[in-house]
């Protein structure tokens, strides 16, 4: 009698995204200790309206009458603060954004330029294992990798879901083909995760002693990938994905330095400024448009992280000793899982991490004096490393 053999199934581990350099123990202790996860505490204890609450009912609990002491009452009256100033939050999110979209992940197609390395891929691997069903087209101008390959090859382990085009997304005549054969392949897309991004230049407007300063072609090259790719993709894409029926969203990843403006990165600051204001145009676009579907169920989303672990910033910043406690370095698992809680919503919305970015608003109205002393503090117009390309 034949027997035979139960077929073992095969465990799906997530690659590391991090830089090759880095590893899991690089770091001391310390250096997660950070003002980010301080509110982080605070935000899920003292300044949590459930867990005030509960304090509340401890203390009414015990006799006599103790639900009628002082303290009890000013208990009451600050989880019912915390809890008015979260429906004020709610209400607000609701009346800018609208309403959400259904987001059925089995009937979603999602588009993610750059998605070969760092946040990109990052996204491309936390959608297809976390999401059932998803499918995912990848536009980079690297080829798939050994990894990427497997999986798409008959049998693999997300044969039909993983997508693959090899282009330059900064011709947009070669976008235009590599939709159509996408729409064909995959389906049409219903999600747009413009994240394609180039390397950081780092030169200076004003020439200096043994650094060459920008040239006009490495300008050109960082805004035309930086930006250009993004009205190349959302010209190709757009008009479908604002026709389907369970809507659509336009995720855009810009940076925080599109509001600071450092030192050595004119191109790269330029670049991105220029993506929140797209971003901001289009969203209004949205709003008001003539067609309620539209409005309703074309969501976006802005993204405006600081420093990443990626190659991108690897080995050309450094900050001071303390910048750590106040702007931590993020993961890009950290932002990928943020972009797709949001995706999972159908909210539109802005992106903003660390903590320190949400106060982007806040800086821009300080006074210069005031902006002056944080730039000092914080070391941004010195982090990055100069060049050791001298002038030709």
């Amino acid at each position: 009698m034949s027997t035979t053999t139960p077929k073992v199934p095969v465990k799906i581990t997530m690659p590391s995204v991090r830089p090759a350099t880095t590893t899991l123990n690089s770091k001391p202790w310390y250096s997660y200790i950070t003002l980010d996860l301080l509110l982080h505490i605070l935000s899920r204890s003292i300044f949590h309206p459930a867990i005030v609450l509960i304090f509340y009912l401890c203390i009414a609990a015990v006799p006599p009458h103790h639900h009628r002491h002082p303290l009890a009452n000013q208990t009451l009256y600050y989880a019912s603060f915390l809890l008015f100033i979260r429906l004020l939050m709610l209400l607000n999110a609701r009346v800018t954004y609208g309403p959400a979209r259904t987001v059925t992940w089995e009937n979603e197609v999602v588009v993610i330029t750059g998605g070969a390395t760092g946040l990109g891929r990052c996204l491309v691997e936390m959608l297809l294992i976390m999401k059932k069903g998803v499918r995912v087209a990848v536009l980079d101008v690297q080829e798939a990798d050994e990894t990427a390959r497997a999986w798409m090859r008959t049998g693999g382990e997300f044969e039909g879901r993983l997508w693959w085009g090899c282009i330059d997304v900064r011709n947009s005549a070669a976008v235009r083909i590599m939709a159509g054969r996408l729409k064909e392949e995959l389906g049409r897309p219903t999600i747009l995760i413009n994240n394609a991004a180039t390397g950081i230049v780092g030169l200076p407007l004003i020439p200096e002693d043994y650094v060459a300063s920008l040239s006009p072609q490495d300008a050109t090259k960082t805004i035309t990938v930086n930006t250009i790719s993004h009205f190349n993709t959302l010209s190709a894409f757009l008009g479908d994905m604002v026709e389907h029926k369970s809507g659509a969203t336009i995720v855009t990843i810009s940076s925080l330095l599109a509001h600071l403006s450092p030192s050595r990165l004119s191109d790269y600051s330029a670049s991105k400024a220029a993506l929140s204001s797209l971003h901001a145009c289009l969203t209004h676009e949205i709003a008001n448009n003539p067609s309620k579907d539209v409005r309703d169920k074309v969501k976006t989303v802005l993204v405006e992280p600081g420093m990443i672990q990626t190659q991108l910033f690897a080995d050309i910043t450094k900050v001071p000793w303390y910048a750590n406690f106040f702007g931590p370095v993020l993961e890009v698992n950290d932002i990928a899982k943020a972009i797709i809680d949001k995706l999972s919503r159908g909210e539109s919305g802005v992106i903003r991490m660390p903590f320190y970015s949400k106060c982007m608003p806040v800086y821009a109205v300080m006074p210069g004096s005031m902006q002056t002393f944080m730039r000092w503090f914080s070391g941004i117009d010195a982090a990055i490393v100069p060049a050791s390309k001298k002038k030709a």
